[in-house]
């Protein structure tokens, strides 16, 4: 089942099915489809196993150099493990290649079997990451194809070779036909070979994979690319955001009329920056009357600024050094009473659901009055300074002075404010977002002022948010590239 929402951009959401029920695969081109899992390698050190279902084609485009990448993390930046179809007319099997810890690999590639018959064929490549006899298997159809003892032990992990399923990372190996149910694994899985290779209705969580991509099942499309969580992601608020370069990347908002005479309000965001420089997380700019921004610096402290030109010179809250941690993801709430006795009264600044403490430079206006008429950047200053750079995602915007529980929950990762009373405006950032032209249409989900980008590019929604990670994206596939063909 899934709904249609009328706009050109044609997105598509699938209401979330029981885990045990397959109904689509995706179809690749073996032109230029993939999907590339998370932003770097898994990090499987050890023991290693990969699950897939694949359905090759009798005759295919296939070309040099004659191999089809299946699940893989093999990139310009080197190789750390493939599962890969070599096609005819020189080969005509599966391989499974690992490489150790010390870059020697072992290799297995299947015979007795013929993967180009347009029938569905499962595959379960397992290493024990030891040099123990016979500790590298490669499974296929539920029958042990090959086996070989390791040149060495652990499976490498380059950190920069993005795990890619349908090609590699660096645009090579696209596979041609369908694949469906991918897990991985930091385990060996030989022992499961049965509950792996059956028809894929079993619920694979007690199995504990480290990802388990459903493809079309659990996915949502958002024009142009599939959206397609890691299993144990599925029903989480956000799995995707945006990833800003600190150079010139922002989201441009408009003018929020609806708060220009606001005398209370909230803003709630998450972020992540590795905290290189001085970095705007969300800006509201008026160069006539003032603004409200809050930034972050190198030494891990944050300013929260609320000023009127035509009242005061700026003001500033500012939160003491080491509040943040570099590469860390974050909720900051800021929360403006204009009716409070004093400045902490007026402004407050929540981390994680915890009050900071700011030390504060000049008076807060007590009225913000036409504050907010030139509207909303995120990403940066609005005239050019104070790029962001890092994750930003789940940004609300509200006409009132909330309490923090109605946006942060304990959890580590966003809860839905959607009913929240208040609530103007509302962006999910990544997770509803769509491309055309160049430019990132950005919703808003409770309101009409949605958002669009400037200077970014399709690469910058990654499928990285709160306490969820390697989530998969496509690229260069379509709607129709989700199928109801499936093992």
């Amino acid at each position: 089942m899934f709904i249609q929402r009328g706009n050109n951009n044609f997105e598509i959401e699938i209401a979330n099915n029981p885990a045990f029920v397959n109904t689509y695969s995706l179809d690749f081109d073996g032109v230029d489809d993939k999907v590339e899992i998370g932003t770097q390698s898994l990090g499987i050190t050890g023991a290693i196993s990969v699950s897939a279902w694949v359905k090759i084609p009798i005759s295919g485009v296939w070309a040099a150099p004659y191999v089809q990448g299946i699940c893989v993390e093999n990139g310009t930046s080197g190789i750390n493990w493939n599962l890969t179809f070599r096609p005819p007319p020189f080969f005509n099997y599966f391989a499974f290649t690992v490489y150790h810890t010390n870059g020697t690999s072992t290799i297995l590639t299947s015979s007795g079997v013929t993967p180009n018959d347009g029938q569905w064929h499962h595959l379960l490549a397992t290493s024990d990451g030891t040099t123990n006899a016979n500790g590298v298997k490669l499974f296929v159809d539920g029958v042990l194809n090959v086996q070989a003892t390791a040149t060495s032990t652990g499976t490498k992990s380059t950190p920069t070779v993005i795990p890619t399923i349908g090609s590699t990372s660096n645009n090579s190996w696209y596979f041609e036909g369908n694949i469906d149910e991918v897990s991985i694994f930091d385990t060996d899985q030989s022992s499961n070979i049965t509950t792996l290779s059956t028809a894929p209705t079993v619920d694979l969580t007690s199995l504990n994979p480290i990802a388990w991509y459903r493809m079309g099942d659990n996915g949502s499309y958002k024009s142009p690319q599939w959206l397609l969580p890691s299993n144990e992601n599925k029903d989480k608020v956000s799995n995707y955001s945006f990833d800003f370069d600190g150079v010139g990347d922002f989201v441009d908002v408009g003018s929020l009329s609806n708060l220009q005479n606001a005398t209370e309000f909230s803003v709630s965001s998450w972020f992540k920056t590795p905290l290189a420089a001085v970095q705007g997380v969300w800006v509201w700019w008026d160069d006539a009357d003032g603004w409200l921004e809050l930034n972050c610096s190198a030494d891990g402290s944050m300013i929260a600024n609320v000023t009127r030109f035509n009242h005061t010179s700026a003001t500033y809250g500012i939160a003491a050094a080491g509040t943040l941690t570099a590469d860390t993801w974050y909720n900051a709430t800021v929360v403006f009473d204009g009716s409070g006795a004093t400045n902490a009264d007026r402004l407050k600044l929540y981390v994680n659901g915890n009050l900071i403490t700011l030390t504060f430079i000049g008076t807060i206006p007590t009225q913000t009055g036409t504050m907010l008429s030139s509207g909303l950047h995120i990403g940066e200053r609005f005239n050019g300074q104070n790029y962001f750079n890092g994750n930003i995602d789940e940004v609300s915007i509200f006409d009132s002075a909330i309490s923090i529980g109605d946006v942060w929950d304990g959890s580590g990762e966003p809860i839905d404010v959607s009913t929240v009373s208040g609530l103007k405006q509302y962006y999910k950032m990544g997770e509803e977002a769509t491309f055309s032209g160049g430019v990132w249409t950005v919703p808003d989900a409770v309101g009409s002022n949605d958002g669009t980008s400037n200077a970014m590019t399709i690469e910058d929604r990654v499928g990285n948010a709160p306490n969820s990670d390697n989530n998969a994206l496509s690229f260069n596939m379509d709607l129709v590239d989700r199928v109801t063909d499936v093992p």
